[in-house]
């Protein structure tokens, strides 16, 4: 009988765990976007100013998008009070089953954030998605 060397059992234990790794679920990743309505705003627009969020499922199985449990980050710092901002608002199913090649889709007025002139970059992410960063000017007033 031939004994394996430790370092080949070694290997093959790992090897081996590794593919009852991928045989597990795989985690779902869904596609997410944020949009405003203009690149630039003066300081006295900013009223107007709404995001936009969309989701959209590209998967073949029906997922529960969690956007009441979703981040979201106003020049790298995490929106305090986005719990509340997100947990409100009207919901249709799409909040929680949001079926393959749908796209879940909704706006939040949010200007009274961004009342102050500069360059505000905005990402929002979730348990299944994280945006690529929105980018957007504030003027100041009177210009």
């Amino acid at each position: 009988m031939h004994r394996l060397p430790a370092s080949v059992l070694a290997i093959l234990i790992s090897l081996s765990g590794h593919e009852q790794g991928n045989a597990q679920e795989q985690p779902v990743k869904l596609w997410a976007a944020m949009s405003v309505s203009q690149p630039v705003f003066t300081a006295s627009e900013t009223g107007k100013l709404q995001i936009y969020f969309a989701v959209v499922n590209d998967t073949p199985v029906t997922v529960n998008p969690s956007v009441e449990s979703s981040h979201l980050f106003v020049n790298g710092v995490e929106l305090e009070g986005w719990n509340i901002i997100i947990g409100n608002g009207i919901r249709t199913t799409l909040f929680e089953a949001l079926p393959p090649g749908n796209v879940l889709l909704f706006t939040y007025a949010l200007g009274n954030l961004f009342q102050k002139a500069g360059i505000y970059t905005v990402r929002w992410e979730g348990k299944n998605y994280t945006t690529p960063d929105l980018v957007f000017r504030v003027m100041p007033k009177g210009v």
